[in-house]
């Protein structure tokens, strides 16, 4: 590795910062750089020379002894002077590797926790121009970086990260933290290893739909029917769906692909068409109504670039976007190319203590997830949104395009100024008083984020090879980072104090009318976090995954609501307004054309959407069916297993009719197999790993949903032959209880089974 030093002079040679790789337990330092007798510190790797780490050694780009010849040329004695200048150049070196020796031994305690790291960035100097005086607030960046990632991949457990902080044009750090290969220590190099970078890959596809907007190829509120060849979007009882809402995610279509996503690269994925014509969901809504994060929006932006473009897909990004910014280390491709493969970090999970690789998955929906690519890369990438579409010489974009793309085209809430929203491919959000537009990406073994401040030229790329499914580590990393470099004062002041003349203006007609009290008591209940597939088991998986985001609200008397979980209290501000009391988070309430309240938002994420839930699906109502099914089939299987041995004792109980006997037997049978589907589903959810359905339906699930479909004929069954035998003289009313209550639970179970898409094979 060499060390990259852009635009930087030979005074900067000398600013380089020393950097210490120190001995962890779980991070080993695969090779050290200090030719010193110490276990610690084994004599230096030819692959990783000791010039590499900014010790002050002479450069053969930066000769030390050409800036001092001009100046002593004409002295007399001229070779006595150069050799007395040699000797004291070498007596400088030796000065500063003892300096550095006693640096390391005299580190701090903590410093056992430090992890290897790598190290590439342009030093920051002393200049008088603007630029410097932008730069030197963040001069300690790398004790920032440090702290940072050595805490949180400690306390996460995380093999290697990687951090490249832009500004301007140009990058002002880029540091590699532990391992890209654990087993092989290699470390993570900014400039070298490549990360996966999974839903990020969507920035670059929504780049090039507008490329293609500013050549004229395509029109982003038109109907992109008009572009499709060879299938078309059905549009039933829906508008047209235009590039806009492809690009803002509100395109309506269902939420789909979690399973049977991605393969295992063994052959050759599927063209983009073949797979959109198989996999296009169902729409659900109006396009243009709500925002709801999916892959669907993006794969067809994809397909467009792809269609209008002339070329596949991955073929016109590295052609249109790549090449132009020297993303050299990048690629779409699937899978790598061999001369990229051998640098890309191999991702891991963390389970049970042990760190466990993950296999190269090969993602159908290119456009959204496949790009690899390496810090350094994504810089460039960053540096051209930043300036206008410009790296370099070369430029993407021109910078009325990037306005454009940049700027918000979807909100929530479009009468209160700084909230969440989304531009074109970026998630929106204020923090800090700073507009920041970013991306995060997760995919088996990843997790990246985008981040980028227009107004301040300013953003950062950060990679993990471990996925967290965890986005609170991405957040940390936005709020330490933004309370040390842009802070303000976080005061609170009243919903009052703070409501927009916008809003003002817009509502002062509104009266707390009859209406309006009726909808503001439909507002009790409970809301589901809105990102789930209608139509696929996933619904189940997804509620799950998300049971955090479903929320209880209770009205007070006082116009205030209460929250659960959590107890905040939210003021009204306006009617269907509302705004927390201990922060600056509003939340508001959607009627339809009815007036009836059908869900609500959050303003501090664009894709904070829930939709109210009708009272058969409260959580309470659907737990307490399924805890009242669960004890029936209970009494059904013991029934099933005693009845034989009361019988044997008591003879008179043996003598019933054949349609009784039908009867308790298929009752008990019922009850059995539901309780083994409950049974087996739960264990299977427990210990599947949630990665694997992106794979295909895992075959043990398959063959339990063979159960419902036999326990829903088994019932049907027993009902007609029930009602045949209710006639029977020999059925009191504890058995005609009993055998109706049964049925109640089966036909209820059946019920809670279709409503979450588990009768029947729904993926």
């Amino acid at each position: 590795m060499t060390v990259e030093l852009g635009t930087a002079n030979r005074q900067e040679v000398t600013d380089l910062a020393l950097l210490f790789p120190i001995p962890d337990s779980r991070f080993p330092i695969p090779d050290s750089r200090f030719p010193i007798p110490d276990s610690r510190f084994p004599i230096p790797d030819s692959r990783f020379p000791i010039t590499d780490y900014r010790l002050p050694i002479p450069d053969s780009r930066f000769p030390i002894t050409d800036s001092l010849f001009p100046l002593i040329k004409n002295l007399p004695n001229l070779k006595l002077v150069k050799k007395t200048v040699n000797k004291l150049l070498k007596l400088i070196q030796s000065l500063s590797l003892a300096l550095l020796i006693l640096s390391v031994s005299v580190l701090p305690v903590f410093a056992d926790e430090s992890l290897s790291v790598s190290n590439r960035y342009l030093p920051m100097v002393s200049t008088t121009d603007d630029s410097h005086i932008k730069l030197t607030k963040f001069k300690d960046i790398e004790e920032f970086s440090d702290n940072f990632f050595v805490n949180q991949m400690t306390e996460n457990n995380i093999p290697g990260a990687v951090f490249t902080l832009v500004k301007d044009d140009k990058i002002i750090f880029s540091k590699g933290y532990g391992y890209a290969n654990l087993e092989e220590k290699i470390p993570v190099i900014p400039n070298k290893t490549l990360f996966r970078v999974g839903s990020v890959s969507k920035l670059v596809t929504s780049t090039a739909i507008m490329q293609l907007v500013e050549q004229g190829k395509l029109k982003l509120d038109e109907d992109i029917n008009q572009y499709l060849k060879e299938f078309q979007i059905k549009t039933n009882k829906f508008k047209p769906i235009t590039v806009d809402h492809l690009l803002t995610h509100t395109h309506g279509f269902d939420v789909a692909w979690a399973i049977g996503g991605a393969t295992l690269c063994q052959s050759q994925l599927p063209s983009l068409e073949k797979f959109l014509t198989e996999n296009l969901p169902e729409r659900v809504r109006p396009p243009g109504e709500l925002y709801v994060y999916s892959d669907v929006g993006l794969a067809l932006a994809g397909y467009l670039v792809e269609v209008v473009g002339g070329i596949p897909f991955s073929d016109y990004i590295d052609q249109a976007i790549l090449q132009p910014l020297n993303m050299n280390q990048s690629s779409f491709q699937q899978p790598l190319p061999s001369e990229l493969a051998a640098d890309l970090a191999v991702g891991y999970q963390y389970k049970n203590g042990n760190y466990i690789k993950q296999p190269f998955t090969c993602n159908k929906s290119v456009p959204t997830t496949a790009l690899s690519t390496t810090a350094e890369d994504m810089a460039h990438f960053m540096i051209a949104h930043l300036q206008g579409g410009r790296y370099g010489t070369e430029r993407i974009l021109n910078d009325t395009t990037v306005k454009e793309m940049h700027r918000q085209h979807y909100t929530n809430f479009p009468n209160i100024p700084q909230v969440a929203g989304s531009t074109y491919g970026f998630f929106e959000r204020f923090v800090n008083n700073q507009r920041i537009i970013e991306h995060g990406g997760s995919m088996s073994g990843y997790t990246n984020l985008l981040f980028l401040i227009p107004e301040q030229k300013l953003g950062f790329y950060i990679a993990y090879n471990r996925n967290t499914l965890n986005e609170n580590l991405r957040d940390d990393l936005v709020e330490q980072f933004l309370d040390r470099y842009y802070p303000v004062q976080k005061t609170i002041s009243s919903p009052t104090e703070t409501i927009t003349k916008a809003i003002t203006e817009a509502d002062s007609t509104q009266q707390y009318d009859q209406q309006y009290e009726q909808q503001y008591k439909q507002i009790k209940g409970g809301y589901r976090f809105i990102r789930y597939p209608r139509n696929s088991l996933v619904k189940l998986a997804m509620v799950l995954l998300e049971w955090g985001k479903l929320l209880i609200i209770q009205t007070n008397k006082d116009h205030t609501l209460t929250i659960f979980p959590g107890r905040s209290t939210w003021e009204e501000v306006e009617p269907l307004l509302f705004r927390a009391t201990d922060s600056s988070m509003y939340i508001n309430f959607r009627p339809d054309s009815q007036g009836k309240i059908t869900g609500m938002s959050m303003s501090s994420h664009v894709h904070l959407s829930y939709e109210k839930l009708p009272w058969y699906e409260a959580p309470v109502l659907q737990l307490g069916l399924a805890g009242f099914s669960v004890i029936i089939f209970l009494w059904g299987c013991l029934v099933w297993l005693i009845r034989p041995l009361i019988t044997r004792k008591n003879k008179t109980l043996s003598l019933v009719s054949r349609h009784t006997r039908l009867v308790e037997l298929s009752i008990g049978l019922i009850s059995l197999l539901n309780l083994c589907f409950l049974m087996g589903m739960g264990i299977a959810i427990s210990t599947i790993d949630f990665w694997e359905f992106f794979f295909g339906m895992p075959p043990v699930i398959i063959a339990l949903l063979y159960l419902p479909i036999v326990t829903t004929g088994l019932t049907t069954l027993v009902s007609i032959i029930a009602l045949l035998a209710w006639r029977d003289k020999n059925w009191s009313w504890i058995r005609r209880g009993y055998y109706f209550l049964s049925m109640l639970a089966a036909w209820l179970f059946i019920w809670l089974l279709n409503s979450w898409n588990l009768l029947g094979f729904k993926f």
